[in-house]
């Protein structure tokens, strides 16, 4: 997470670049969604470094963080005393959706892949049925070619999901949860990606798409994420993929939905977590919080089991008390920084793949079209694009981001679509762009990252540690493995 020092060196840097003067946009920039960061900023700084003020309020399980780890956790737990305090003004986390007239799009968050136990149960608990999306699921757009997997990339492409599917049907596949990952998986935790392909002779001119699916996916170029997760990932080249209207929120919502159904007040907003005070010795663990709007006095529950639901690194920052070196080994954890762009198209949008990856461009990785969920259903004069452009700088990207200029970060991503996807434009209007921001996306696997997250205590006294994160994979399954483990714990399983 940047200082504020450095984030200041950073803006400056940013001011003193030379800049086009662009022309006005013929096209609508909407507000800013995504990550409210001023509240954990001021906890970052120590403006709330104070002690636990004595408790409100008494619960058996307190949950921190609403994203998609903290909502399954409270969806298993809910018929126990729960409270779930999430800072934003809505639980999700990245797993959020916006509404352009009918089309439900993602925020962040879009597509999930495994329906295997317990996943598919789990979803299926929910009043939700995956459906995979339309096919073609991928076209890449790259070196002159409208679909290099349909021509150039074709066989090399074949080759690599030959190799995933070998995987897949193997007793090493790289999986989760990684607790249970066989030696031979877990050697592929020491490479990687890059390393591993060109291993196994993995076509040169696939690395581009790979290199632009590992950024959208784990933040991060093929040459900086492990082979593990990055294989992991890539499973989804040996089956389908699957994806709701609106993406993962769709998840968030029912789950919300779910606990809310079996109590009033189960899930508090705008709650802005400060500090979490386990106790090892049976009594109860503290969580004090402030109002993320109206700052003012704390408040505090006292719970007599805490889910800690939040990204390890800050997590680290809300724990009181606990090991140095684990608490140094989990803010060392690098975060990718992220821009999603929903572009909003005045006409019929037919891109071609429901998910357009385009490895020549410099912002860019990749557009979903976010009405291919919709099947039948789907409107016949307009459209939406979810447009990822993560970083590829994190630190800048953040300092971009909390500078704010909307319409600075979104004119290079609506050129690049012009760019490689000028279908989008060719008889319709783009009407409005609606920008995302997460600061601190998610984690970026590195290699190591599975060792480091087998040997990381996720326990501390009544506290326990439940996150995308402690899987070392930035995706659902995650989460909801780790919301699994939790629960079990807290039932005695």
């Amino acid at each position: 997470m940047l200082t504020r020092r450095q984030t200041m060196r950073l803006l400056g840097a940013a001011a003193l670049a030379p800049r086009r003067v662009a022309a006005e946009p013929d096209y609508r920039i909407s507000a800013w969604t995504g990550d409210s960061f001023a509240p954990m900023h001021a906890i970052r700084d120590g403006l709330w470094d104070r002690p636990a003020p004595a408790p409100e309020r008494r619960v058996e399980v307190a949950i921190v963080g609403g994203g998609l780890a903290g909502l399954a956790a409270a969806t298993l737990l809910r018929d126990r005393d729960i409270l779930l305090l999430e800072r934003e003004t809505e639980p999700g986390g990245a797993a959020k959706s916006g509404r352009w007239r009918d089309i439900d799009y993602a925020l962040g968050s879009a597509y999930f892949v495994d329906v295997a136990e317990p996943f598919g149960p789990f979803y299926e608990a929910l009043g939700l049925t995956p459906r995979p999306v339309p096919q073609p699921e991928n076209r890449v757009i790259a070196n002159g070619s409208a679909d290099a997997l349909a021509g150039p990339l074709r066989e090399p492409f074949e080759r690599l999901r030959g190799l995933v599917e070998k995987l897949v049907a193997g007793p090493d596949l790289p999986k989760t949860p990684i607790e249970a990952a066989p030696s031979a998986a877990l050697a592929l935790d020491r490479l990687t990606l890059r390393q591993f392909l060109l291993r196994e002779q993995i076509d040169p001119a696939l690395l581009p798409y790979l290199d632009a699916f590992s950024r959208s996916a784990m933040g991060a170029p093929a040459a900086e994420v492990s082979a593990y997760v990055g294989l992991n990932f890539l499973t989804e080249l040996a089956g389908r993929i699957y994806a709701f209207p609106g993406g993962n929120a769709a998840l968030a919502k029912a789950m919300a939905a779910r606990v809310s159904s079996a109590g009033a007040g189960r899930i508090a907003t705008g709650a802005a977590v400060f500090a979490v005070e386990p106790s090892g010795d049976g009594g109860e663990a503290r969580v004090a919080w402030f109002d993320a709007e109206n700052p003012g006095e704390p408040r505090c529950v006292a719970a007599k089991w805490v889910v800690l639901a939040a990204p390890f690194f800050f997590a680290a920052r809300l724990l009181r008390g606990i090991d140095p070196v684990a608490k140094a080994a989990m803010t060392r954890l690098r975060q990718g920084s992220f821009l999603v762009a929903n572009c909003c198209f005045e006409g019929a949008l037919a891109p071609g793949a429901f998910d357009c990856w385009t490895p020549e461009a410099e912002r860019v990785t990749d557009a979903i079209d976010a009405g291919a969920a919709l099947g039948e259903r789907r409107p016949k004069d307009h459209g939406v694009l979810t447009v990822y452009a993560p970083f590829r700088d994190p630190q800048m990207g953040r300092a971009q981001l909390l500078a704010g200029d909307g319409a600075a970060l979104a004119e290079p991503i609506v050129a690049e679509l012009r760019r490689f996807l000028p279908e989008a434009f060719s008889g319709k209007r783009l009407a409005q762009v609606r920008l995302t921001r997460w600061g601190h996306h998610h984690l970026i696997p590195a290699p190591g990252i599975v060792e480091t997250m087998r040997t990381l205590p996720k326990r501390y006294g009544n506290v326990l540690l439940a996150h995308s994160d402690g899987q070392g994979m930035p995706a659902v399954e995650s989460a909801i493995t780790e919301a699994h483990r939790a629960a079990a714990i807290i039932k005695g399983k």
